[in-house]
């Protein structure tokens, strides 16, 4: 499958000082695959390194954090390649090995070799480390595949993507045929997800149910992690705060609440449950604003706030097995808003746009806010061809946005009076990740 993180890498590799590269990212997101198929691709030999099924090269790690030892192990480990500058070295499952974290700081700059290191938990185990290398490693997120990659994975043609980006810059509508064509698509990869094992099952068997069950094994091997990485209390609590997920976003207001877990408990009794969730990658935070000023962060309420799946197609998974196969089959109900909401959560995640929403009161609710195209950009999130809300218009005429955003099935268009966008859910990428079809 063709990911765009490959353009980072070969950026990465081309920049005059490199420091070596972490990849982090939730698990099965395809960070192994990417990195030795780019190795494979640039290096004439990769050495590779799993920390979890090589117990010498923790040893070593454990014993110096020396340049020249570490070098001589992977010289014995090695044997007849050569560790040069046409060598990538492969650190894999690196957070099964907090020292080798600490070493990079090290050996990066006496190791003859482009050093890039991944790891399942890497977040987690980040967190932890105080004697992290900030300053001397660079770090690139790798995440689910997004629409346009699993457009890619469909074969879908350049042209027809091509003709779509065209009318998102333009603010065009999108020929209705292939409108509803994308819609289409926009539906399976909601319910599909971007995991690639998954992508690539849907692709050789077409088959939904058979897609579920792999999603389901990604999710126990979350839970399995759980239990790996963390103490048998903080276990307990991480794997209660990600099952409630679900409920909390079926909710009309889809607020995180702790006492949805356990009546009575807090954010003091799960303490960095959360966190835990959030530095594997698993889920995203997007937090209410107290007001609408400029800068938006100065504005965020720390202690209220909405949590979304890092990837969709694992969130519906995780329902009831009967609200799973109405989904299937394209009757979302309850769930609309929270897949429709979610879904938008990631691509912005994804883009690296810090996104908020805003509530002051019950009879006021945008989506999101974002801080992009010159300033504060309102979204609303609506499923099938709704009207626009009149909080959103009110939210417009108050503040004045350049842009305000309302996504839906609809094709393309502008509300000329009230100054507001329409873009399809699935134009969301085109319009802002420029990059993607280059």
């Amino acid at each position: 499958m063709e990911r765009h993180i490959m353009k980072k890498l070969t950026q990465w590799k081309n920049s005059k000082k490199k420091k070596p590269l972490i990849i982090k990212g939730a698990r099965q997101v395809g960070k192994t695959y990417i990195i030795r198929q780019f190795g494979k691709e640039n290096y004439r030999n990769v050495l590779e390194i799993n920390f979890e099924r090589d117990l010498s090269a923790r040893e070593i790690f454990q014993k110096t954090h020396d340049p020249k030892e570490i070098y001589e192990y992977f010289t014995y480990f090695a044997l007849e390649e050569r560790i040069d500058q046409d060598t990538l070295l492969f650190l894999d499952e690196i957070q099964a090995c907090p020292d080798a974290l600490t070493a990079l700081k090290f050996i990066g700059e006496d190791f003859p070799c482009d050093i890039i290191c991944s790891g399942s938990l890497l977040g987690v185990a980040i967190s932890r480390t105080s004697s992290y290398p900030v300053r001397y490693v660079e770090v690139i997120e790798m995440f689910p595949l997004s629409f346009i990659e699993f457009l890619n994975a469909l074969d879908i043609n350049e042209t027809v993507l091509r003709k779509v980006f065209d009318c998102v810059k333009n603010c065009e509508p999108i020929p209705e045929l292939l409108h509803d064509k994308m819609n289409e698509y926009f539906s399976l990869y909601m319910v599909i997800g971007g995991m690639p094992e998954v992508v690539q099952e849907y692709i050789d068997s077409q088959d939904k149910k058979n897609c579920l069950r792999i999603q389901r094994a990604i999710v126990n091997d979350y839970l399995a992690d759980m239990v790996k990485y963390s103490d048998a209390t903080q276990a307990i609590k991480i794997r209660e705060c990600f099952d409630s997920i679900p409920l909390q976003l079926a909710k009309e207001n889809h607020k995180f609440q702790y006492s949805m877990i356990q009546k009575g408990y807090n954010a003091r009794y799960f303490d960095n449950s959360l966190q835990w969730l959030k530095d594997a990658g698993i889920v995203i935070q997007t937090n209410r604003l107290a007001h609408i000023d400029y800068p938006l962060k100065k504005e965020v309420e720390l202690s209220i706030f909405k949590i979304y799946m890092g990837d969709t197609g694992l969130l519906v998974s995780c329902f009831e097995d009967r609200d799973v196969l109405r989904i299937m089959q394209g009757e979302i109900g309850i769930y609309k808003g929270a897949i429709y909401e979610n879904v938008v959560s990631q691509m912005l995640k994804r883009l690296s746009i810090n996104a908020y929403y805003y509530e002051p009161n019950q009879y006021t609710k945008i989506d999101f806010v974002i801080d992009c195209l010159d300033g504060i950009t309102p979204i609303e999130v609506k499923a099938g061809n709704h009207t626009t809300s009149k909080s959103f218009k009110n939210f417009v005429a108050k503040y004045k946005p350049q842009y305000a955003f309302r996504l839906s099935s609809k094709n393309i268009g502008k509300d000329e009076e009230n100054g507001i966008y329409f873009y399809p859910l699935y134009a969301l990428e085109f319009k802002f990740d420029t990059e993607a079809l280059n």
